[in-house]
């Protein structure tokens, strides 16, 4: 997988689409790279702590005992090698001369165990160069030293984006990442330098609740919440407090979050605490996800609508309230060419006569 970066205001995704790139097939995998390096990065630190520092040393003291009994195999199998070769020899001196042809074959075993010992030799040779240096009392406290150091240098405002990636490639080899289709779980695995490896499954965020694993649970408990007369403030308060999250993985669920999720789920809000609900809606007016419905649009493109002036709409009961749309007269006119103008730089001119009157903003 290799980093892709957006457009300005959004973050980089790591992506992998060899296939498609050289043979025009499909996307194999990708995913937003915030939530994989802000899981990474915790990691990076914890490793850092006092605790999972002494555990590391700790470990490190195991390793070495194992070293140690791997180099007394080592010795051990080059010493029975040389016993082997110098029992050949002392056979091939106390042959009889005259005997040519035990000569030969106690000289050609006695060439054989000299060169498996030359070979054993070499090959723990390589062995103790390939090892790490034995850790002192002074390495150790030193490492403890520069661990307390790291959290402030990470966090510090002068460490960059590259000294950071220089404190993580010193700890990490790999990250392995295997993003669920369609989905917003994301397996990631950390191959770290010793060789111990850490797996976590993260949550990543998605275009929409379809997405959500346990999105068809949201939607059940939403439409339960609604059923029992409570209002979207009320709603998005108990989502919040059952750990729920957005698509966007935004912290908290809000009223007007739980309003589109209504309206996708073809329900309509119920009104703050109060409010007549009779009194609020004049001739002419709609509930904004039912005129979304009635004009063949996603609930959530009226809010864009509103937010550029293209649409006549008040808030109920004030802020956190449910939206009321005016599409009475030739209104609804207005609103069907607006959805029929292509969105494009040509058209801009049409657009801006499709605005919302001055007399109605």
């Amino acid at each position: 997988m290799y980093v892709r970066y957006g457009r300005a205001g959004r973050g980089p995704a790591y992506v992998c689409r060899t296939d498609r790139s050289d043979y025009a097939g499909p996307v194999c995998q990708s995913t937003s790279a915030a939530e994989v390096e802000r899981w990474v990065a915790e990691q990076v630190l914890l490793a850092r702590q006092p605790a999972a520092l002494e555990a590391g040393l700790s470990a490190a003291g195991a390793i070495e005992g194992q070293r140690q009994q791997r180099t007394r195999h080592w010795e051990q199998r080059i010493e029975r090698a040389k016993y082997d070769a110098d029992r050949a020899a002392r056979q091939y001196h106390a042959r009889e001369p005259e005997n040519r042809l035990v000569a030969r074959t106690l000289e050609h075993r006695w060439d054989q165990l000299l060169r498996e010992v030359g070979r054993l030799e070499d090959e723990f040779d390589r062995f103790r160069r390939t090892q790490p240096r034995v850790l002192g009392d002074a390495d150790r406290e030193a490492i403890r030293q520069l661990a307390e150091r790291v959290p402030a240098v990470w966090h510090a405002a002068t460490t960059t984006a590259a000294d950071r990636r220089q404190i993580v490639r010193r700890r990490i080899a790999r990250v392995v990442l295997a993003v669920e289709p369609g989905g917003d779980r994301v397996e990631v695995r950390i191959a770290w330098a010793g060789g111990a490896v850490r797996e976590q499954t993260i949550r990543r965020a998605v275009r929409g609740y379809r997405h959500l694993r346990d999105g068809p649970l949201l939607r059940a408990r939403v439409a339960a919440l609604h059923e029992q007369n409570q209002t979207p403030a009320e709603i998005a308060g108990a989502r919040n407090q059952s750990g729920f999250r957005s698509p966007k993985r935004t912290a908290t669920f809000t009223a007007g979050m739980v309003r589109r999720l209504l309206a996708e789920l073809g329900l309509r809000p119920r009104m703050s605490r109060g409010t007549d609900a009779g009194a609020v809606l004049t001739a002419g007016a709609w509930w904004l996800h039912a005129r979304a419905r009635h004009l063949g649009v996603s609930p959530h493109t009226l809010p864009g609508w509103r937010k550029k002036g293209w649409l006549h709409a008040r808030q109920v009961g004030g802020r956190g309230g449910p939206w009321a749309v005016w599409a009475g007269g030739t209104e609804m006119s207005r609103l069907r060419a607006l959805k029929e103008c292509p969105r494009v730089w040509a058209n801009r001119d049409r657009l801006a006569t499709l605005r919302v009157p001055a007399s109605r903003a």
